[in-house]
C-alpha cells in the first residue's frame, strides 16, 4: 500500500512561443498526468502564448511519481495535434517540505531549495524552492520536449505534507 504525502497543487499558469498547428495559430490545451491521475486545462483558442492560471489537484503517494504534462492543439475534425511534452521530478519539492518541518518555519518566505536547468529535466531556467507563509511552493519554467519551440509555466504547492518522523 502506497503512503500518503498529502496533496500537490500544480497551477498551469501559462504557455510561451508554443508551435503553429494550424494555419497561422494554435488551440492548445494541457494534459497533465502524476500516476494514475490525469486532469486537463480548458483550450484556448487561436493563442501561440495562452494564459490558463488553471489549478488541477493530485494526491501525492510514495514513491513520489514523476508529473508528466503534454501540450495539444484542439483540432475539430481529426486527431488532436501534439504540441511538445515535458516533466517535472516532484522528489525535490518533497525533500524541501520534509526540511520545511525540521526547521520549522512557518511564516514569512524562506527558500528551501534550488533547482537548475540539465539533461536529467526540462527545466528553462532555474527554479526555486520555497517556503510562503508556511506552504511550500515552486515556480517552474519547463521546456518542451519534441517540438520546434515551447516553454509551459507553472506553480506547484505541497499542501498537508506528512510530518517528519522523529529521529530516535
Amino acid at each position: 500500500m502506497a503512503d500518503s504525502l498529502g496533496l500537490v497543487k500544480v497551477t498551469v499558469v501559462q504557455g510561451k512561443n508554443l508551435v503553429i498547428r494550424d494555419f497561422k495559430s494554435s488551440d492548445p490545451y494541457v494534459i497533465v498526468k502524476l500516476g494514475n491521475q490525469t486532469a486537463k486545462t480548458r483550450v484556448i483558442n487561436s493563442c501561440l502564448n495562452p494564459v490558463w492560471n488553471e489549478e488541477l489537484c493530485f494526491s501525492l503517494t510514495e514513491p513520489v511519481e514523476i508529473l508528466n504534462l503534454q501540450v495539444f492543439d484542439k483540432d475539430r475534425f481529426k486527431a488532436d495535434d501534439k504540441m511538445g511534452h515535458a516533466h517535472l521530478n516532484l522528489q525535490p519539492l518533497i525533500s524541501a517540505g520534509r526540511l520545511r518541518q525540521v526547521l520549522g518555519v512557518s511564516s514569512g518566505v524562506t527558500t528551501l531549495r534550488k533547482a537548475i536547468p540539465s539533461s536529467d529535466n526540462c527545466l528553462a531556467v532555474d527554479s526555486t524552492i520555497g517556503c510562503t507563509n508556511g506552504e511550500v511552493v515552486q515556480d517552474v519554467w519547463l521546456r518542451l520536449s519534441d517540438v520546434e519551440s515551447g516553454e509551459i509555466e507553472l506553480k506547484i504547492k505541497l499542501i498537508n505534507p506528512p510530518p517528519v518522523a522523529p529521529s530516535k
